[in-house]
C-alpha cells in the first residue's frame, strides 16, 4: 500500500504538470517523473528538496486555494449551522496551512504562480461545481456541499500519504503527516455531523 501511494503521488503531479493540460486528459503510459517547473524556479534551486516534495507542495497548495471558495459558500447557504460552522473552521485552518506550504516553497526557492491551481484534478471543486452549488440551499446545498468536501479531503490524505512513502526532505515529510493527521481528524468530524443529521 505505501508503495501504491507513491506511486499515484507521482502520476499525479506527472500529469498536473504537463502541457497545462489536467492529468485527467493524459493516456496512459504518458506521464513522466514529476517535475517542479511550474513554478518558475530559481537558478540554483535549493537541493534539499526533491522533486517530489516540491511536487506534492505544489499539489497539496493548488489544493487548499482551489477549496477555499468552496468553503465560504457554506455560511449563507447551508440548512445546519454545525456544518456551516465547520466550513468556517476548515476554511481559516486550510489558509493557514497554505502558508505552511508556502513556507516550505519558498526555502526550496520555487516561486511563481501555481498551474496546478488552473488544472481540475481529483479532490479539486470545479468551476462547474462551484457554479451549480451557488444555486443551491439547505439540504440540497448540504448534499453536494459535503460529497465535494470530502472529496477534497480525501484526496488531502491520499496526497500526503504518498509524500511521506515517497518524499526526501525529513521536514516536508513531516508537514506532510502533519497534514494527513488534520484532514483525517477533518473527515470524521464531517462523518459525525452527516451522523447527527440523519
Amino acid at each position: 500500500m505505501p508503495r501504491i501511494l507513491a506511486v499515484l503521488l507521482l502520476l499525479l503531479l506527472a500529469g498536473c504538470s504537463a502541457a497545462g493540460q489536467p492529468s485527467g486528459q493524459h493516456a496512459a503510459g504518458q506521464h513522466a517523473a514529476p517535475q517542479p517547473s511550474g513554478h518558475h524556479a530559481a537558478a540554483q534551486p535549493n537541493p534539499r528538496y526533491s522533486a517530489t516534495d516540491v511536487a506534492w507542495l505544489q499539489l497539496a497548495e493548488a489544493l487548499h486555494a482551489r477549496a477555499l471558495p468552496l468553503l465560504e459558500l457554506a455560511p449563507d447557504r447551508a440548512a445546519g449551522r454545525p456544518l456551516a460552522e465547520l466550513a468556517v473552521r476548515l476554511g481559516e485552518r486550510h489558509e493557514s496551512g497554505r502558508d505552511r506550504l508556502r513556507a516550505l516553497l519558498a526555502q526550496a526557492r520555487v516561486s511563481g504562480e501555481n498551474p496546478h491551481t488552473q488544472h481540475d484534478m481529483p479532490g479539486m471543486p470545479t468551476a462547474d461545481d462551484l457554479r451549480a452549488l451557488s444555486d443551491l440551499r439547505d439540504d440540497a446545498f448540504d448534499r453536494r456541499f459535503v460529497t465535494l468536501l470530502r472529496a477534497y479531503l480525501d484526496q488531502l490524505v491520499l496526497v500526503a500519504k504518498g509524500e511521506q512513502t515517497a518524499g526526501g526532505d525529513r521536514e516536508v515529510r513531516e508537514l506532510a503527516a502533519a497534514m494527513q493527521r488534520e484532514h483525517a481528524a477533518e473527515l470524521a468530524e464531517l462523518a459525525g455531523l452527516e451522523g447527527a443529521a440523519r
